[in-house]
Parts: structure tokens; sequence; C-alpha cells
């Protein structure tokens, strides 16, 4: 399959409402996971959803991984509807689609040697001989780079990044074509984190793998995706390509995002800084989502719910304001263009100075 060229994950429209209660007698309150989430993943890429805690982000992966069932929508994988499957196809959906999870520590089974971890699922899910699954244990640890004896040695005995590749090496064993990676460094030393980051990426360019990758953290996202997508209780804010996204954000929530990690978060080269939390999904805000906490909110935005919008090629925000937004980042790089025209024209750019 040549990458870039098919959607390997299609979400449409995908919500997900749960019934809490509130108290032993108290009536049932829908809380809304997520909203209408919709996006498309090309096969032998990156889509990286990016958002605080309680954002939602999880809870599509958990939906993606058929551990919860959506309230409505469509999840295609490779063509086939994943709410719509059962029996041996269900079967061969888990295979296709494998997660990393985000601790290494309790993902792993502490009782069991490392070999019999990455052989449980090869023993469930394939036919093979039992000196077929060692030699395929052998194959996969040398493929995250570990050596071969790793295979007796017990989770305890390894470091965190150490941890994490041996469960990427389980998630490898089916052959997927698609991993789901749920905070995958989030829990690792900062400078063991580059070291698993650039792992996956060899990975993917070797198998030609495809990633959803979901983080809290913008620059682990953008270094690892192609796309991006910014999730706020539930909705998508913005989707674009993950260069774009980083220099000419159109949404509040993402230049906030980009300046927790870099000043150059809004068009005024000052940081844009929020206060409080994510509202709570059983009382959502009116009009924009995002409006409690935004620094450049309007009446406007407390009673009109801006759109998903196309504003650029790929780039998509749902706000108010993003064609302003646009304008300005448009106007700043023309000043620059001017700027460097007249800077390389001056009479005294090129002037040799000789003896």
């Amino acid at each position: 399959m040549a990458k870039g060229t098919t959607q390997h994950i299609k979400v449409r429209n995908l919500r997900k409402v749960y019934q809490v209660r509130s108290g032993m007698f108290g009536r049932p309150l829908p809380l809304q996971a997520i909203a209408g989430v919709s996006f498309e993943v090309e096969a032998g890429t990156t889509f990286g959803l990016v958002g605080e805690s309680g954002s939602g982000k999880t809870t599509i992966a958990k939906m993606l991984m058929l551990a919860e069932a959506p309230t409505s929508g469509a999840i295609e994988v490779g063509g086939r509807d994943l709410t719509k499957l059962d029996g041996a196809a269900r079967l061969q959906a888990y295979r296709e689609l494998q997660p990393v999870l985000q601790d290494p520590y309790s993902s792993l089974n502490p009782r069991m040697r490392v070999g019999q971890i990455i052989d449980e699922p090869l023993r469930i899910h394939l036919s093979l001989s039992r000196h077929e699954r060692q030699a395929r244990v052998r194959e996969l640890l040398d493929l995250v780079g570990l050596p071969s004896d790793a295979a007796e040695r017990y989770p305890n005995e390894f470091s965190g990044g150490q941890r994490q590749r041996i469960s990427i090496a389980r998630a490898l064993g089916l052959n997927p074509k698609c991993l789901i990676l749920d905070e995958p460094v989030s829990a690792l030393d900062v400078s063991i984190q580059a070291q698993v980051l650039n792992l996956l990426k060899e990975l993917q360019q070797r198998i030609g793998l495809t990633y959803l990758l979901i983080s809290h953290d913008l620059a682990v996202v953008a270094y690892m995706s192609q796309r991006v997508g910014v999730l706020y209780l539930g909705e998508l804010m913005e989707i674009a390509d993950a260069d774009d996204i980083v220099r000419r954000p159109l949404h509040p929530y993402t230049q906030a995002l980009i300046s927790s990690v870099d000043s150059r978060g809004s068009d005024d080269n000052g940081k844009v800084v929020i206060t409080g939390e994510i509202p709570s999904p059983i009382n959502p805000p009116s009009g924009c989502p995002f409006h409690p906490r935004c620094p450049r909110a309007e009446h406007r935005c407390t009673l009109e719910k801006p759109v998903l919008r196309q504003l650029a090629s790929g780039h998509q925000a749902a706000c108010h304001f993003a064609e302003g937004f646009l304008q300005s980042y448009t106007k700043q790089r023309l000043a620059r263009d001017q700027s460097s025209a007249e800077s390389s024209s001056s009479p005294n750019s090129n002037t040799e100075v000789t003896t």
C-alpha cells in the first residue's frame, strides 16, 4: 500500500454519551464524552490527537479498540465499519489494531516473564508451534532493540523505557497495520522519551505502520505526526498538518497549548494563557465550549457555537475569529518577506571589504 494514498482510519460523526447518576436515588444525567468527532488517518502516517486531561482522547481510543461501543457514528478501519463487525471479522479487527498503553509499569504482568508476555497474544490468536512462537518472540525483541535473553527476565528487572519497548514488541506480535499510542511516553523520564519516539518512527518507516497518537503534549504530537487534531470537551477545535498548526494556530485553545511549550503561540508573539479547568461534560457551556476560559472570547461566543470549517488547504478550525487570525498571520509573513527583500537589496548588504 503506497504511503499517504489511502485512508486507513475514517471516523465519522463519532458520539459517546454515558448515563451517570448523582447519588443512589438521583435520576440519570447524560454525559456527552465525545460530541460528533470526525477525522481521517492516511495509511502509513501518524495522526495526533492532543488536548488536556478530560478532553475525550482516551474515550476515542477505547472506541477504536472496541472496548467501548459508540453511541452513534462510524469507525472505518481498512474499509470496514468496526461498529458493525462481529464474530471472526471482529477478531480480525483486534489483530490489526493494537494498543501501546501509557504506563509500562502497570500494563505488564509482573508475574510473567517477558517472553511469556510477548508470546501470549501469539498463542491465543495464531496457529504457531511453540518453536515458531519462541523464534517470533526473539525477532520482536530484536526489532525493539532488546537482547534475546530479555525473554527470560521479569518486567521489574527493566527500566521504564525498556518496559515500553516490551509493550511495543507485544503490540507488534500479530503484525498489526495500526497502533493506538495512548500517551506512550508521558510516564517516562524526559531523557528516555526521545529514544522511544525515535524507535516508533523507525518502526513506522520499516513496517509501514499507521499510528493514532494520543497525548496532552503538543510538542510530542507535532514531532511525531503528519496531521494533528486538537480536542476540547469532546469536540475538535482544529485540524491541520502538524507544521501548519504550529506555525499558524487558528484557535485560541491551540495557541494556548503551543504557548505552554513555545512563546510564539499567538499572533503578537506573546503567550496565550488560559486558567481554570475543562468544564463538566454533564453541564457544558452554551455557545463555544471554550469560551469560559478563552482570553479572546466576546459576547457572541457565549451564544453561537462556531462550526468546524476549512479556512486554508487542509486546515480547519472552529472559532468565530479564525479568519482574523489567518489574516494576521498572512500580514506578518508579508511584512517579513518585505523586510527580508529590503535587507538583501541594501547597498551595504553585498559590500566587499578589500585591502
